[in-house]
């Protein structure tokens, strides 16, 4: 992909062979990388007055921002593709799904898809350090989950860019206060880039002095052995099922069965589909 640098006594060396080897040996070694993901001003906004909208509907659901902030939940636009169709396509965009295939296999599942909205001088819990994995401290030599998270708005030290801890996905427990002061990165990328990291790195989100709203969507995509967060079967109702492809990410296939029967008639159509 590149020339090779000039180095002493090494004798093995990484080669990659097309720009998604680059960014899978990133996530790799640092734990994140940035996309570009081609979404242009037009698109962007669309995006913004989705979100937007989706948090209006759901403010409406639950009574007001107000319940939302007793139980730390404000700010944050939840499943969105069980609100909006165009989310489905957001979630499934070819140049994730890409490096997706590279880091998780064949098989994931869309666990969730959330909106995250940090204001200017706001206070929110996700400018605390935390991993999309919550609560878990171990470490596995490939990814579990891989995050995606859709820059809608610019992400700058102006605007509260994400923080990352390069390497912190291959450690179980947070670092040292010291060590944190040291080593964190704060990630800089433009509207309509996607940053790429398993979801076991320790990030947080930056302060907001911008002025304006930054927006983003987070998307994690796990191995069909965790559960969805919210069921997209079930707010879905059957849309997008009989694609393969989205049938699969979006959770169809693996649903927990209601019963033995249920299950294995469910495993009896996937047979006899494959016969066709």
């Amino acid at each position: 992909m590149s020339s090779e640098l000039r180095t002493h006594a090494v004798r093995e060396f990484r080669r990659n062979a097309d720009e998604d080897d680059y960014h899978v040996e990133a996530v790799g070694r640092a734990g994140y990388t940035v996309l570009a993901s081609g979404l242009g001003g037009e698109e962007l906004r669309l995006i913004r007055e989705k979100v937007d909208a989706v948090y209006a509907r759901q403010l409406d659901e639950i009574g007001g921002e107000e319940r939302l902030r007793r139980m730390n939940d404000a700010d944050i636009a939840r499943c969105l593709a069980g609100y909006d169709d165009y989310f489905v396509g957001v979630a499934a965009h070819p140049r994730v799904v890409s490096l997706l295939r590279r880091l998780l296999g064949d098989f994931f599942v869309l666990m969730s898809q959330n909106a995250v909205f940090v204001r200017p001088a706001g206070h929110h819990y996700q400018a605390t350090w935390h991993r999309d994995l919550n609560y878990q401290h171990f470490v596995s030599s490939r990814p579990l989950a891989v995050s995606a998270l859709l820059c809608v708005d610019e992400f700058s030290p102006e605007t509260g860019g994400t923080h990352v801890l390069p390497g912190s996905h291959k450690s179980e427990e947070f670092p040292s206060a010291e060590y944190v002061r040291g080593h964190e990165t704060q990630v800089s990328a433009p509207a309509g880039s996607i940053i790429v990291f398993d979801a076991m790195l320790f990030h947080r989100s930056g302060d907001n002095r911008s002025g304006r709203v930054r927006r983003a969507v987070n998307h994690i995509y796990t191995l069909p052995l965790i559960r969805q967060q919210i069921s997209l079967p079930r707010m879905l109702g059957g849309k997008f099922s009989d694609d393969p492809f989205l049938r699969g990410l979006l959770g169809y296939d693996y649903e927990t069965g209601e019963s033995v029967r249920q299950w294995r008639e469910g495993k009896l159509g996937k047979a006899e589909e494959g016969k066709q």
